[in-house]
């Protein structure tokens, strides 16, 4: 299965993303759950003013057995989360009137239609399909993929690290200190492994990947290894997401620095006020002691 997230190409005439499900012969071989949870995946992609117009979805049933066309369309009526504009079904011409009466007692939420491949480019610009659907659309399912994971292993990495720096942000703030010079001594030991934590954090590293993510998708010259890959409205919709997330990383860590800084001064100045009342102690303990006294006779 594939999706055409080519930017300004891969719309509908509307402006709609367009989903496609490419011909192959083992349709049957997919698990419903794995097809739920990859047209759920699939509908995230686009913006969400995009997906609001509503996809146009075209499934290439050239090469497979036709009765596994409905079970398809059931479960992108009950999993799909977004709307379905239509559903473009593409058959070998001598299929269409022989099953165009069994198929039209069908009921579904969204419009179907079946087309030929060059029905479909009358209605779908040619620039906006693959060269299986005699269209110019330049793109490759591969790049897209390995994009797409790397994007979200990005976004993982960052939220959780985000959230571990937000959490040493807490520890950071405590107002308790220590009643005594052990007590002190144990927070300033704990405060020097805390800032070894937050030196740890991988900010750099995911520094360095959001950078290349963000040439991959600004990258206009087209693919070139792991470097770019051709601009695409859905992947340009991410940069203000990728950015925002790294600024947010360097900004956090920069206050968990000052932060880590403050506490220590204030630990270190609670760590001296627990020792001049450690010896104020002992003084007064000294000068309360009884005096010897020489009892005459």
């Amino acid at each position: 299965m594939a999706v055409e997230p080519q930017g300004k190409r891969g719309r509908d005439k509307r402006g709609g993303p367009i989903l496609t499900f490419p011909a192959r012969s083992n349709h049957d071989r997919i698990r419903q759950e794995d097809l739920r949870k990859l047209v759920t995946y699939l509908a995230s992609v686009p913006s969400e003013d995009v997906c609001k117009r509503g996809f146009t979805v075209i499934i290439d049933m050239r090469g497979s057995k036709w009765d596994l066309i409905k079970p398809l369309l059931k479960t992108l009526q009950e999993a799909f989360p977004a709307e379905i504009h239509v559903a473009l079904i593409i058959k070998p011409d001598n299929f269409w009137q022989k099953q165009k009466t069994n198929f039209g007692s069908s009921k579904f939420i969204f419009e179907t239609s079946m087309v030929s491949v060059e029905g479909l480019t009358k209605l779908v610009d040619p620039s906006q399909l693959t060269e299986e659907f005699d269209g110019s659309l330049d793109y490759n399912h591969e790049e897209w993929i390995e994009l797409r994971l790397s994007l979200e292993e990005f976004f993982n990495s960052a939220v959780h690290l985000l959230s571990r720096l937000e959490d040493l942000q807490e520890m950071l703030a405590r107002k308790e200190f220590p009643v005594d010079v052990e007590g002190s001594r144990r927070l300033i030991d704990e405060h020097t492994q805390l800032k070894k934590k937050v030196l740890k954090a991988p900010v750099e590293e995911l520094d360095r990947e959001g950078q290349r993510l963000l040439q991959c998708i600004r990258c206009s010259d087209g693919f070139s290894g792991r470097n770019c890959i051709p601009g695409s409205a859905d992947f340009q919709s991410l940069v203000p997401k990728i950015t925002s997330l790294l600024d947010k990383l360097h900004s956090t860590r920069q206050h968990l620095h000052q932060m880590w800084h403050v506490r220590k001064l204030k630990l270190d100045q609670c760590f001296q006020l627990r020792l001049f009342e450690q010896d104020a102690e002992k003084v007064g303990r000294e000068w309360a002691k009884p005096e010897l006294r020489v009892v005459g006779a």
